[in-house]
């Protein structure tokens, strides 16, 4: 008889419940929920209230970690040392903060581990369409606008951090990025500029944007000019969780997965030296 795999979903707010649901209808599967608040349990899903009595009483085989990125790290942690073998999706950002050298050892120690970070965007199949050309591209350019304050969840970073996809987007479709300049429009929009080993990357933040929008334009070495509207219906958003989780469930190392922890760190890095450069100019704003 083949075992049922255990899937614990620690954070069980608007990320965690979309988990959840994916992996509690799978076939043969089994998910535990985390979070300490009670009325954010799941009808028919058994859940605890803290991180301790899950690792202690469960020995899942997929952890996806959906908590607010305060606790990402932590929370990472703690599974490893409790579950050295069972695979983990890391929602992102890595972390709300800029990481200290302690955590970055502390990460690098686990680059062989099966670990995912949530860059979910790189399955969209705008980005695979361009991976496929990623030698071609010559100048490229991100814009994402929302407005942070109607989203359904708590505890939000920083805008850099929780708008981290099109950075990591940069991260993935290019290679050898340098930031050239960082700073905010008067409508404080995040303005960062770069340049990559082939030309030169753009990202464009508006994070308080009562009219979402999120496109890229890429100038290729033909001369050509590709240019997206992300497609956001709910069929491709949900295609693209699916296809992560999916992935981590069955990828048996870091090199089985579109973004393992060593990519999810690059990105990381590149955020914190743009926040380091921003607080060396004065942040205009804090989220709200």
């Amino acid at each position: 008889m083949t075992r049922r795999l255990q899937v614990a979903v620690i954070g069980l707010g608007s990320m965690g419940q979309r988990y959840v649901e994916y992996f509690r209808h799978l076939r043969k599967t089994t998910v535990v929920g985390c979070d300490p608040r009670r009325k954010t349990f799941p009808v028919g899903v058994v859940c605890v209230e803290t991180l301790s009595e899950l690792l202690d009483t469960t020995t899942p085989d997929v952890v996806v970690i959906a908590s607010p990125a305060a606790h990402h790290l932590e929370t990472l942690y703690a599974v490893r040392a409790h579950h050295p073998d069972c695979a983990v999706l890391l929602e992102k950002p890595v972390s709300n903060q800029r990481l200290t050298q302690r955590d970055l050892r502390r990460c690098k120690a686990l680059l062989n581990s099966t670990i995912a970070v949530g860059y979910c965007w790189r399955f969209h199949p705008y980005a695979r369409q361009l991976h496929a050309v990623k030698q071609a591209i010559r100048d490229v350019t991100f814009y994402v606008g929302s407005d942070m304050r109607t989203w359904p969840g708590e505890h939000y970073a920083d805008p850099l951090r929780e708008f981290s996809h099109e950075l990591d987007l940069v991260t993935y479709l290019t290679t050898a990025q340098h930031i050239d300049e960082v700073g905010f429009t008067p409508q404080g929009c995040y303005q960062i500029d770069g340049t990559h080993q082939f030309g030169r990357w753009s990202v464009r933040i508006a994070p308080f944007q009562s009219t979402p929008g999120r496109w890229v334009k890429a100038v290729m070495s033909d001369r050509s000019v590709v240019t997206h509207h992300w497609d956001v219906r709910p069929r491709i958003i949900e295609a693209m969780y699916r296809s992560q989780a999916a992935q981590v469930t069955h990828a048996t190392g870091p090199e089985g997965l579109f973004c393992p922890l060593r990519s999810g760190l690059q990105t990381t890095l590149l955020i914190d030296e743009i926040d380091s450069r921003l607080d060396a100019k004065g942040k205009a704003w804090q989220v709200m």
